[in-house]
């Protein structure tokens, strides 16, 4: 090959399932995402200065005014303070409700619904001991409170026949509750607290036990409607009047269902994560094709721990975060991301040892996620989507950032020589320095051989800072591109590789 110019750009994504050289997307990187098919640096995250007592297992935000009220449950507390738009926040109030059954298994689930009979918005928190498994039969209570208040919640009770170990959801201006044996009940209209009134009814659509239940758009004459999740069927509620109020159908069998928390609503259309593969609802019950890191996930993920899975999607970035326990990991310590704009997959560490759990807020136009190390006050609470650094407290620390270039090789053209590349054009809007490093092997079985690292400026002030001069070979080559300065941000452009032909052995 004479000297000649290239285009370093790989498909987005990062691919982890397969070898590294069979396929053309990124091979490596860490808080990296993808837009418009480029990399980016994923945004920094600061946290707030007040702290949970408990790791939470349970977090949830609702918007009046100018301040976000969120509550967070725990294993013996339940927790409330409020954030307003600049990230201040009040202090944290106990909202315990007095008869909540302690149990270092709770895992928490909330809504929100107008109560008529007391004239004031209402969260609704239901708790039961689903954390070591979502097949939990035992447990299963619901409490409810004004949101903008600091008291204490007070128990529901719940009718003598019924069950609520799965969960709770509001159908406007309906109440269900659901659990084991198929269990779906639901309150008198408009009053939460009635659930066995006139108008009020109790059905068992199923037989296994129903662990999820969400909202689900329906036409005139049957909403209001929504879809429920039983440990191994999908289930749809829709509003039909008259003595039942409701009837339910199965949309779909033989399907399956991770957490309770693991469910996001992306703009009417449902991700999931199952036992074995990634599921959407769209009208209809469908896999959604994961060829980048199915295997990566589940060959990775913690099983004994798999009820503390959770998601929460990123609407700016078309993204959707599944944070999972990895290897022996008790906590959420990485997370996989399906991004529905660019219809690819990529994953990343979680910073801080991991997260217990995540909302997004589209007042704050961010994640809020709460941290699982304990510190003398308690726990963190973190704002994602904020700035380029992790800010705690007066400490500024970078994140480190990567990416890695899928095999820049001539095999693929049928010639049997290494690729030397002597100089690099790169192409980035750009904060901070970042550096570049060349990798690859002389055969796919081959050990790694790294470059030495070469920075380049935020500003090229000088003609010799306008380039990265290299002069390293690779039969299989790739490049690593890295920011890791206080305020380092980055998004790619089109960098420039100028290669030509090394020599020509296939060993290392």
């Amino acid at each position: 090959m004479p000297d000649t110019t290239i285009v370093l750009r790989s498909e987005p994504g990062i691919k982890r399932d397969g070898t590294k050289f069979e396929g053309n997307f990124y091979t490596d990187g860490q808080w990296v995402r993808f837009q418009r098919g480029l990399p980016r640096k994923i945004g920094g995250y600061r946290s707030i200065s007040k702290y949970l007592t408990e790791v939470s297992r349970g977090i949830t935000s609702f918007t009046q005014q100018n301040f976000v009220y969120c509550h967070s449950g725990g294993a013996n507390s339940l927790e409330r303070f409020t954030v307003d738009s600049s990230g201040n926040t009040s202090i944290i109030s106990d909202r315990t409700p007095s008869t909540l059954v302690n149990s270092d298994l709770n895992q928490w689930m909330f809504d929100y619904q107008y109560d008529s009979s007391s004239s004031f918005n209402s969260i609704i928190a239901h708790v039961s001991p689903n954390l070591s498994c979502i097949c939990n039969d035992t447990g299963g209570q619901i409490f409810i409170g004004d949101v903008l208040d600091t008291t204490a919640l007070v128990e529901i009770p719940l009718p003598a026949s019924a069950n609520a170990t799965g969960g709770i959801v509001v159908l406007h201006p309906y109440l269900f509750y659901y659990g084991t044996d198929g269990i779906i009940g639901h309150s008198v209209a408009g009053d939460p607290t009635d659930l066995t009134g006139a108008g009020s009814n109790i059905a068992r659509p199923w037989g296994q036990k129903i662990v999820k239940g969400l909202p689900l758009r329906a036409g005139a004459g049957s909403a209001p409607a929504g879809l429920f999740w039983a440990y191994d069927a999908v289930i749809r509620a829709t509003f039909t009047g008259g003595a039942t109020t409701f009837q339910y159908d199965v949309i779909a069998t033989e399907t399956s269902i991770m957490s309770e928390n693991c469910v996001v609503d992306y703009d009417g259309v449902f991700f999931w994560a199952g036992m074995d593969r990634f599921l959407m609802f769209n009208g209809v019950v469908r896999e959604v094709p994961n060829q980048m890191n199915l295997n990566y996930f589940y060959e990775g993920l913690n099983t004994a721990q798999r009820s503390k899975v959770f998601a929460y999607k990123v609407p700016r970035f078309g993204e959707i975060w599944w944070c999972y326990p990895k290897g022996d990991a008790t906590e959420c310590t990485h997370a996989v991301i399906f991004n529905v704009r660019e219809n690819s997959w990529y994953d990343t560490e979680l910073p801080n040892l991991g997260r217990s759990a995540g909302v997004y807020n589209n007042s704050l136009m961010s994640p809020l996620l709460t941290g699982v190390v304990p510190t003398t006050e308690g726990y963190y609470v973190w704002i994602h989507e904020r700035g380029t650094n992790e800010i705690n407290g007066q400490v500024i620390n970078p994140i480190t950032s990567y990416f890695e270039t899928a095999d820049l090789s001539q095999l693929v053209q049928g010639r049997n020589v290494y690729t030397r590349v002597t100089s690099i054009e790169p192409d980035f809007i750009q904060s901070g320095p970042m550096t570049v490093q060349i990798t690859g092997r002389a055969n796919a079985r081959a050990p790694e051989v790294y470059s030495s690292v070469f920075s380049f400026p935020e500003q090229a002030d000088l003609p010799f800072e306008q380039v990265v001069m290299l002069k390293e070979q690779r039969r299989e080559l790739r490049a690593r591109f890295t920011s890791s300065a206080v305020n380092g941000d980055y998004q790619m452009g089109q960098i420039i590789g100028h290669v030509s032909t090394g020599d020509g052995t296939m060993l290392g």
